[in-house]
């Protein structure tokens, strides 16, 4: 290569300046909105989604001994799998002689202390207590725990909502995804008030629907709150809009029972097939019938106008196996995905937990549990969240093995219907002991890390055994 030819990039880090060899940047890009990950090194400010793949990004300042600050541009570094530099912006890229080329790994720092040569492997080696450089196999990762199905041949799955103040509820195994309300609905002409209208879903068009009207309740809902459920039935994919999301529940059969007849009179009539008595006088929930809601002369008239039925193929049979469904749950402004499959339980967090005499401080109490005393583990402590979480707080109960445990967090924000195909690995960055993602997936320029189940508890009972250990020592 000519001395003409050879290039440097030149890049600001606060006041210094820092020089790289311009043959080992990929390109150059807007700072993007990145993922916190918990448990990473201090450099890491987080993940982000650039063309399929999970990419660290890491603070130059950090690197470099000085305080990380809001970056303007991240340079993608040519590796495998590559890495961003946050940097706080771009000075120059210009030819230079071969004498004064960094080359591949390193940096030219040049500050109030005159220039000098930064190794930047050893940068991220000293910094990166677990830095290996590389992504876990999401082949090796697994689809996910195998879910315990002693447990669930006795148990039933639903998605609760609440509609006016109600409680209602739909069996999960219809729910495909739920999201936010599409900030575009098209409205049709001369159709019943129940229909929203309808909206762009990947590659079909969907009907989007009242609930409230459907089932005879005022359409005065709360506005900025509502979220739209994707149910699958008969072949045909509708939205229902709903006030908001309450619960994950998995309920023993027994506490299913008839539904009353004054459930469904007027204008819900036939609706509600039954309802779910709640542990410990809590009320009841009703569990609308997906298969009579599909059969109202309303919403069978529009589907037929705005979607023909869809026959199942073998190739539809397939891919329907190849798709994972997640639990998207939010911790301060980040939102991690746990599988649905390893889920018991989503509840409210009760008023009041039990506390246990020097238990660590991430363990927040006890509940009770339809008899079972499950602790309650602080995960905005665990993931070192800042802040208060908002609301009333969800608990999100997990069971794998003999170990069940609740996961505190401040809200579920979605559930996600994931192709195997957008599934990506997840970067290995973190902290041995608190490598709990595996895989991740990308929405909307977001990067939503997953959660192993199965290694969170494991972190979690290791902890808590070696804590209580010590305090009783």
């Amino acid at each position: 290569m000519s001395a003409s030819s050879r290039q440097r990039l030149t890049v600001w880090a606060g006041e210094a300046k820092v020089a790289m060899a311009a043959s080992a940047v990929a390109e150059v890009i807007r700072a993007p909105k990145v993922t916190r990950m918990p448990h990473g090194p201090p450099s890491l400010l987080g993940v982000t989604h650039l063309r399929g793949q999970v990419v660290p990004v890491v603070s130059l300042n950090s690197l470099l001994g000085r305080e990380a600050r809001a970056a303007d541009r991240v340079v993608i570094l040519q590796r495998e799998p590559p890495i961003g530099l946050a940097v706080d912006g771009v000075e120059a890229l210009k030819a230079v002689s071969a004498e004064v080329e960094p080359v591949d790994g390193q940096l030219l720092l040049d500050d109030a202390d005159g220039a000098r040569w930064i190794d930047l492997d050893a940068a991220l080696t000293a910094q990166f207590a677990a830095f290996r450089g590389g992504m876990r196999s999401s082949a090796a990762s697994g689809a996910g725990p195998v879910a315990d199905e002693t447990q669930r041949v006795v148990e039933r799955a639903y998605l609760g909502f609440d509609l006016a103040g109600q409680a209602y509820a739909l069996p999960l195994e219809v729910v495909s995804e739920v999201s936010a309300v599409p900030s575009k609905i098209a409205a049709l002409p001369k159709t019943e008030d129940v229909l929203r209208g309808v909206a762009q879903q990947r590659d079909r068009v969907l009907p989007i629907l009242s609930a409230r009207i459907l089932l005879g309740l005022s359409d005065d809902a709360p506005q900025g709150g509502e979220r739209l459920v994707i149910i699958h039935i008969g072949g045909h994919a509708l939205g229902l809009i709903v006030d908001r999301i309450s619960a994950v529940l998995r309920v023993p059969e027994d506490r299913l029972g008839p539904a009353p007849s004054l459930f469904n009179r007027g204008a819900g009539e036939a609706r509600i097939e039954s309802v779910l008595r709640m542990p410990d006088g809590k009320g009841v929930v009703a569990v609308l019938s997906p298969e009579k809601v599909l059969a109202d002369q309303r919403v069978a008239s529009l589907l037929a106008d705005v979607q023909g039925p869809e026959e199942p193929t073998v190739a539809d049979t397939q891919q329907a196996v190849q798709r994972e469904r997640f639990v998207v749950v939010q911790l301060g402004d980040e939102r991690y995905g746990l599988p649905v499959a390893s889920v018991d339980e989503v509840v409210r967090r009760p008023e009041t937990l039990t506390r246990l005499p020097k238990a660590p401080a991430y363990v927040q109490g006890v509940m009770n549990l339809r008899g079972r005393v499950v602790p309650v583990i602080d995960q905005r402590q665990r993931f070192s969240v800042e802040g208060q979480g908002g609301g009333a707080g969800r608990i999100v109960v997990v069971t794998l093995g003999g170990l069940q445990a609740g996961f505190a967090v401040d809200a579920v924000a979605s559930i996600l219907e994931v192709d195997a195909s957008e599934l990506l690995p997840a970067p290995d960055f973190a902290d041995p002991a608190g490598q709990v993602f595996d895989r991740a997936v990308e929405r909307d320029g977001e990067v939503i890390l997953l959660i192993d189940p199965k290694a969170l508890l494991d972190r979690a009972e290791a902890d808590l055994l070696r804590d209580l250990t010590a305090t009783a020592s």
